[in-house]
């Protein structure tokens, strides 16, 4: 028996629908793909960029408990030096160490700023359907201990390494992708996703990702 679903068969059967039937059933298809994009690409995308700025919040609050501190020690530090002082003095200095060593450990499933680039066009390279139009390193953001922090020149020591990435190709690469992305041991926070629809089945797709650091130092070293 000949199997009739073919691609030869089933491209011939299209082709010979009246124009109105295969316009509906292209329009049909866009919307399947739509859905399975939305299922697979930037539903699971979402909740990772919820999960990590969560995190980063959590990281953030601890900043403004760090600063809190610091200016404790930095008060005291102008008083006069007795036992007591410096037994006080000590126990915060302690605290403030055990803060700093408690941000280090919540950023360490983080990709690091100089691994970024590298990962990021390595993963590109096994989908060889993409191309890399730019890859632009932004410039890093010490994020804020508090809304004083300007006034009372204290330093969170926290950065914020953002990188944009732009390249194309189809959507199924695309697809391969960024599922490969995603599913990387260590995090990237996914910042801004951009895709600009080209000759079907082309795409274009501007990306933004951003990690976290103690260290200002540009990505890629």
């Amino acid at each position: 028996m000949k199997n009739n679903s073919s691609p030869t068969t089933l491209v011939g059967w299209y082709q010979q629908r009246p124009l109105r039937e295969r316009t509906m059933l292209f329009v049909c298809l866009l919307v399947v793909l739509f859905f399975i994009w939305q299922l697979l690409v930037l539903q699971p995308i979402d909740n990772r960029r919820k999960l990590v700025q969560t995190q980063v919040n959590q990281v953030q609050a601890n900043l403004g408990d760090l600063a809190t501190r610091e200016q404790i020690v930095e008060a005291m530090r102008n008083v006069d030096p007795d036992q007591e002082n410096r037994r006080r003095l000590q126990v915060l200095q302690t605290e403030l160490d055990k803060l700093r060593a408690q941000l280090a450990g919540e950023i360490v499933n983080l990709v690091s700023p100089q691994e970024m680039p590298e990962l990021l066009k390595e993963l590109l390279k096994r989908q060889n359907k993409l191309h890399l139009i730019s890859l632009e390193n932004l410039p890093a953001e010490e994020l804020k201990l508090n809304q004083d922090a300007a006034e009372n020149k204290l330093t969170s020591g926290l950065y914020r390494h953002r990188l944009r990435m732009e390249f194309a190709g189809d959507y199924l690469s695309t697809l391969k992708y960024l599922h490969s992305l995603e599913q990387l041991p260590r995090t990237m926070v996914w910042d801004e996703l951009e895709i600009e629809t080209l000759e079907y089945p082309q795409a274009k797709v501007r990306l933004e990702v951003f990690t976290l650091s103690l260290n200002e130092g540009w990505i890629g070293g």
